[in-house]
């Protein structure tokens, strides 16, 4: 008879090595990913400075997503400037004024709202008004086949679909940061002077914040309002264009496009404030 040999079963990976393994996985995923939208965005930028891009069925999608976004929106966010200016600036000028320390009235503003407030909140504006409608048309591009059917023709999707989007947002953002912060200011000075915080002219008051700006001021939040305002686009149609099927809803790309756009414009708050 043969010797009996007995047969080990290999041994399994613990529980923590299971839970190494799939953490590793999730972040390579995101890690390409992310890899991925960067270079899909850097494509996005360098058709962007090529003169050729530009024909005209580019230009009239560029045109009508600047008058979405710049002028559509434009009521949205001198409404939102008017909340601000009461909840913002009237409660800085009065806790300030109660301190003591009115001279601070205008760092303090131009801190929280010029470099902080006014590019995330507009950036939302934009995707409220603007980005949720690129992922609701965008998004029936592979479904219906529509999107095939451009680059059968020999259309670049990527020009013709994304690039006028992006560039459209990025210009519109900082047009609509430099209303947010003027009907802010000025809704914040109205409320302060009718109630007695304040006795100086409206100038005064914003001769006042433009002292306490320095040269970064007028070149950081701009920037960082064209940024966000391009990342939302890029986001938007990244997302929308990635739905394959018909058999997801619409409203789970338009809640899984929110949740990206913030991370995105949350991200690119931190980074300037790193940098900064």
């Amino acid at each position: 008879m043969s010797p009996r040999v007995d047969t080990v079963a290999p041994p399994r990976g613990s529980w923590f090595g299971r839970l190494l393994a799939a953490t590793g996985a999730h972040v390579l995923r995101r890690v390409e990913a992310a890899l991925v939208f960067a270079a899909f965005s850097a494509t996005v930028m360098v058709a962007a400075l090529r003169r050729e891009s530009w024909r005209r069925p580019v230009r009239a999608v560029f045109f009508d997503s600047l008058h979405r976004v710049a002028v559509d929106s434009a009521l949205t966010t001198i409404g939102t400037g008017i909340v601000l200016g009461f909840v913002l600036v009237a409660q800085v000028v009065y806790w300030l004024e109660t301190a003591g320390q009115s001279q601070l009235v205008g760092e303090i503003v131009e801190r929280s709202l010029v470099r902080e407030i006014a590019p995330v909140v507009v950036g939302f504006i934009i995707f409220g008004r603007a980005g949720t409608r690129i992922l609701i048309d965008l998004g029936e591009a592979r479904p219906k086949g529509w999107l095939r059917q451009l680059e059968r023709q020999g259309i670049d999707p990527v020009a013709l679909l994304v690039m006028p989007r992006m560039t459209a947002h990025a210009i519109g953002a900082f047009c609509l940061s430099t209303i947010l912060l003027i009907s802010t200011l000025v809704t914040g000075y109205l409320v302060a002077s009718a109630l007695g915080l304040v006795t100086f002219p409206i100038w005064q008051f914003g001769q006042n914040v433009m002292r306490a700006m320095d040269i970064a001021d007028f070149i950081v939040p701009p920037v960082k309002s064209v940024i966000i305002g391009a990342l939302v686009a890029l986001v938007c149609c990244a997302t929308a264009l990635t739905r394959a099927t018909a058999g997801s809803e619409v409203q789970r790309l338009v809640a899984r496009g929110f949740v990206r756009v913030a991370l995105a414009i949350l991200f690119v708050s931190g980074v300037f404030d790193l940098a900064v």
